[in-house]
């Protein structure tokens, strides 16, 4: 801790603890301050010379924080209560509280579901939706029909809900017991969720259904790709990396291989495809979707360098390609035309439809890593790939400057600056489908799909291109926009802050640096502040309670930001980027210095250095909208809820 001696700016050390001393506090001849130099933050003293250290209070389970006083005694508060310090007597005293509030942030309250979607996928047969939005699960008709809640979520998160086969059930993962595991739900009626309960499968990253059986596949926060039978209840780890965590796989349409990448090091990663029978894992070389010929997939292997426009340099802003791999011997590549006959479109004779067998996915492993075919595309920025009949589906991303305003934390909306493109193997070249999206996710028959844009949704057929003129028009089943409206998402704020807590605490635990927890016993600090979140009575208490839990691992770069948080009405100041003093002889404000800043750059530069405001140093700021300055009004009060405008 550093003292300014003089009031000058001259700062000595002075007193130096093991501890983090903060807050300094000047009563009577002594400075007092908050230390944990023995254990957890408690409120200490010293001379002004640094010297007769002592020790005032003696909390052993929570900080104390936040002191303030009048120069003579010193309030602060440890957990959930307020304390009184009281120096002449050397003595603290809880101060008991009585306060009569309807705690208005506790009671149930109703959220917009399309501010809090987090996921969504088509039924197979795409006339159904399973959305995810705020912790809770919902089914709904694409456009009309009831919205129907799965379970009950108020004291649990449900995630990435998937339709299985038969399109009665969904899959999903559910804490309701505290740890994550899955839960099938039937669509009808009013059975309880089917919970399958020990089983051992870490934070669920992805998730995808077996199209041919009720087994998933998903991917975890211990970088394992784990297979579970939804019959047997019995779960194994198929792969795992040891370096990053498993991404982009998918299922065979047979059902009877997995795709994925693997990462092998630090900065590399190849695609594996595991034969789930045997758990036989075989090297091909980022994969989302296959058909039953090709396994596609996104690579950064494109080392076409751009040169820098403002100085010598060069750099792959670009850099990834849509690729295929033949998955047998015999299959050359698409991208070569060869003469066809023209297709039998004889119809099925009326009632007699059957069922078409698919057929079983073969591969021949055996030279496959030469069989790699790269699309006749520029590179670019690509984010998705998938496969659908005679097309393969991508989207493209503008290449854009990391100054764009962003604010800190991000937007929980995703940018919807992507393109949806199709390459058409007829045809032999790609189109553009659809402009304005962020992703897109294909039902399990890939004739669906449903792409979100921002907030919202729209179901379009698989393949075909948008029609323009109903890209604005409001939700229906003639512009395939989806009316997330419907959705209504009950919250009851103390379930979820209790759900809230216990997932914050998991997340350390799974994710922490160290497996050891830096030797804390985060089971101990788990149920020491359990008890507070029945106290809490705002969204920003909860976020106060986070931030001390988590300090109790004593690591940096443990946050929590964002929430729901009741926000206050906010009027922002227009700034002038000008510094003023206050001249009494003209009784006005004088401007005593103009921050320059880059003239070209509205953001970067001081408003009064515009064209035509010809503003000096030195000249004086005698009103602003009309309305006088004076001595005690400074031009920044005139400029309230002023910003961005002329």
């Amino acid at each position: 801790m550093w003292i300014d001696r003089t009031g000058k700016g001259q700062f000595r050390r002075l007193i130096e603890l093991k501890g983090n001393p903060s807050r300094p506090l000047w009563i009577g001849s002594r400075i007092y301050f908050l230390s944990d130099h023995e254990s957890v933050g408690n409120l200490y003293s010293c001379t002004p010379t640094g010297k007769d250290l002592k020790r005032h209070t003696h909390h052993e389970d929570f900080y104390a924080r936040n002191p303030a006083t009048d120069r003579r005694r010193i309030v602060y508060h440890a957990g959930a209560d307020l304390f009184v310090f009281d120096p002449a007597t050397d003595t603290t005293s809880q101060i008991e509280i009585e306060c009569d509030s309807p705690r208005t942030q506790r009671q149930r309250k109703f959220v917009d579901a399309a501010k809090y979607l987090d996921s969504f996928e088509p039924h197979p047969q795409g006339h159904l939706l399973a959305v995810a939005t705020r912790g809770k699960c919902f089914t709904m008709g694409n456009w009309d029909g009831p919205v129907l809640p799965r379970g009950d979520a108020d004291a649990a998160r449900h995630r990435l809900p998937h339709w299985l086969n038969d399109g009665k059930r969904i899959v999903l993962v559910s804490d309701a017991e505290g740890e994550e595991t899955l839960e099938i739900h039937k669509i009808d009626g009013f059975e309880k969720a089917e919970r399958i309960g020990k089983l051992d499968i870490g934070r669920v990253i992805d998730l995808r259904v077996n199209p041919k059986g009720d087994q998933v596949a998903l991917s975890n926060h211990r970088n394992e790709l784990v297979l579970v039978d939804l019959k047997s209840r019995k779960s194994r780890v198929l792969d795992k990396s040891d370096w990053a965590q498993i991404a982009g796989f998918d299922w065979s349409p047979d059902g009877r291989w997995i795709a994925y990448s693997c990462a092998h090091s630090q900065h590399t990663s190849s695609i594996r495809v595991c034969e789930v029978r045997t758990g036989k894992v075989h090297p091909v070389t980022q994969p989302v979707l296959q058909d039953g010929q090709f396994l596609y997939f996104l690579s950064y292997r494109e080392f076409d360098p751009v040169y820098d426009n403002l100085h010598f340099d060069l750099g792959f802003p670009r850099g990834v390609k849509p690729n295929l791999v033949t998955l047998r011997k015999d299959i050359p590549s698409p991208f070569v035309p060869v003469p066809k006959p023209a297709e039998d479109k004889k119809e099925e004779p009326k009632g007699k439809a059957g069922t078409k067998k698919e057929p079983l996915v073969d591969i021949d492993f055996e030279g496959i890593e030469s069989r790699i075919v790269a699309f006749p595309v520029s590179d670019g920025r690509y984010r998705q790939i998938a496969g659908i009949r005679g097309k393969v589906l991508f989207t493209s991303f503008p290449i854009e400057g990391s100054l764009g305003g962003e604010n800190w934390p991000p937007s929980s909306e995703p940018p919807a600056k992507g393109t949806l493109e199709a390459y058409d193997f007829d045809a032999q070249k790609s189109e553009t489908l659809v402009s304005g999206v962020s992703y897109f996710v294909l039902s399990s028959d890939r004739k669906t799909l449903v792409y979100r844009a921002g907030r919202r949704l729209r179901v379009l057929k698989a393949g075909e291109k948008s029609d323009e003129s109903q890209e604005k028009e409001p939700p229906g089943k003639k512009s395939g926009w989806i009316d997330l409206g419907r959705v209504k998402v009950p919250v009851q704020p103390p379930a979820e802050w209790r759900q809230m807590y216990r997932e914050a605490w998991r997340l350390q635990r799974d994710n922490f640096w160290t497996e050891d927890m830096s030797k804390i016993d985060w089971q101990a600090v788990y149920e020491r502040y359990l008890p507070l979140v029945d106290r809490i009575a705002t969204r920003g208490e909860f976020s106060d309670l986070m931030w001390e839990m988590q300090g109790e691992l004593g690591t940096s770069h443990a946050y929590e930001f964002g929430g729901d948080h009741r926000r206050p009405p906010q009027y922002d100041v227009g700034l002038l980027g000008a510094d003023f003093r206050y001249d009494a002889a003209v009784k006005a404000w004088r401007i005593t210095h103009i921050v320059r800043g880059d003239p070209w750059n509205e953001r970067a530069r001081s408003p009064l250095t515009a064209p035509a405001v010809n503003v000096r140093e030195g000249d004086t700021v005698l009103g602003i909208g009309g309305r006088r300055v004076d001595a005690e009004t400074h031009p920044n009060a005139l400029l309230v809820n002023q910003a961005g405008v002329e």
